[in-house]
């Protein structure tokens, strides 16, 4: 036997009393090998008994490579990382945390103490529902979900859902998290409890996602759903209405870093929150779903100080950035407020070389018109007219031929507006010089046919 073959039978026999694990043999090798692994087949050795020797081999045999390999860290349940509580129903049961601060105390640069002080009527102001009127934010119910994913349908559940609300001198935010499916059940009963006592719910977006996928979470479980009647502020669209001009985004989060000056860290992108849950769901690992817990709770808090501010401005006026002004002039003008929103327009107006002062203009023309202050329109569409803005020409040709019986000076505007169109070179604008060129022909017309005095 050459002495590669006995070095290697030598560790063959050290692979069996504990050391390493031997390495493959050939011919009568292996048959030994076989044998001081698992015995022989004469030795009465079951199957199983067999397999169970080869595993205890195998697992010695991984020995040294241990400190290679690296260990898969153990998962820890969720319930050891936060402060909640089960709570059972006669649905099941289900994992609750809750959380609160003073309505004193800041989310960003904003509190949300001015709940207290808000007018019930604004609601309806700012959303532009005459159902919301006496809409009171102390009243409602913020809410906001995390789902198994992002595209809705039957298939898609909220494993999360925030609940957040105003109780005396304390915001309080509740989270109902569903462990895994089964607890759906008790996770929408308990929910359904607690929103008996609103009759009021804020959302972001919630119209078109949150509330019909609750919606129908509700009616898969036999259940009735507790918003069935709830009026319902969706600050999606007011908030677009106010800041969209301004800001590239009206998403949540970027409404409360430029609003609120509140800047996550280390937060979870809401695209990756589905993943994450599966992942839970594989692994009962729940490091990374305080993250998504986090997530929620700054989203239900958001949305409550962020109502709060666009009440506010509404209220207030509070807006300084002409894109601004604007955007709550047009919401003003939209709750016929006119009055209060003739004074924004003025603000914008008033700012030289700005590209809304002209808009300004048609608007504070277009609500003197409609008054019959005709006087006061033409002088604003002369302004707009000298900013080279082609309606407010139109406008004033209008009033010349129509209102003013006054030929020549309807003719004199519209010949200015066929020059300045001559310069213009935007893809509408021979629809508009057309528009013109009828109108002259008409006057010139007019003109021609009246009988010389």
């Amino acid at each position: 036997m050459s002495a590669s073959l006995h070095d290697r039978l030598r560790r063959l026999r050290r692979g069996v009393d504990g050391a390493d694990t031997p390495p493959p043999a050939d011919g009568d090798d292996l048959e030994r090998l076989e044998r001081a692994l698992v015995g022989a087949p004469g030795d009465g050795l079951s199957l199983k008994e067999r397999l169970e020797r080869l595993a205890a081999a195998a697992a010695r045999g991984r020995g040294p490579h241990r400190e290679r390999s690296r260990v898969a860290p153990a998962g820890v349940p969720l319930e050891e990382l936060l402060e909640g509580r089960r709570v059972e129903n006669e649905r099941g049961e289900f994992f609750l945390m809750e959380a609160d601060a003073s309505l004193e105390s800041f989310h960003g640069d904003a509190s949300l103490s001015r709940f207290h002080v808000i007018d019930p009527g604004t609601v309806a102001v700012l959303s532009g529902e005459a159902a919301l009127v006496g809409f009171d934010l102390r009243e409602a119910a913020f809410l906001d979900t995390e789902t198994t994913g992002l595209a809705g349908g039957t298939g898609t559940a909220a494993f999360l859902v925030g609940l957040g609300f105003v109780d005396g001198d304390r915001f309080r935010v509740r989270q109902y998290f569903m462990r895994d499916y089964p607890e759906e059940p008790a996770l929408l009963r308990g929910l359904a409890e607690d929103l008996q006592r609103f009759s009021r719910i804020v959302t972001f977006n919630g119209r078109a996602f949150d509330v019909p996928l609750l919606e129908s979470r509700y009616r898969l479980n036999r259940e009735r759903f507790p918003l069935d009647s709830a009026l319902h502020l969706d600050l999606l669209h007011p908030a677009r209405r106010l800041w969209k001009l301004r800001l590239e985004s009206c998403r949540l989060q970027s409404l409360e870093t430029a609003l609120l000056g509140l800047r996550r860290h280390g937060d979870v992108p809401g695209e990756e929150i589905p993943q994450i849950w599966f992942d839970y769901l594989r692994r009962r690992d729940g490091r990374a779903l305080v993250k998504v817990l986090e997530h929620n709770r700054l989203d239900v808090v958001s949305l409550a100080a962020l109502s709060g501010l666009a009440c506010r401005w509404v209220e207030d006026g509070w807006a300084e950035d002409p894109r601004d002004v604007y955007s709550l002039a047009r919401v003003l003008e939209r709750a016929e407020l006119h009055e209060r929103s003739e004074a924004q327009y003025r603000r914008v107006a008033e700012v030289e070389d700005h590209p809304l002062q002209v808009r300004s203009l048609l608007r504070l023309a277009a609500r003197a018109k409609r008054c019959g202050d005709h006087a006061a329109a033409v002088a604003l569409w002369e302004r707009a007219a000298g900013e080279g803005d082609w309606w407010a020409l139109r406008e004033l040709a209008v009033h010349h031929e129509h209102r003013a019986r006054d030929l020549e000076a309807a003719l004199a505007v519209v010949q200015r507006a066929l020059a300045q169109l001559e310069e213009d070179g935007s893809p509408t604008v021979h629809r508009v010089a057309a528009d013109f060129r009828r109108r002259h022909d008409r006057l010139q017309a007019k003109r021609e046919s009246r009988p010389a005095r």
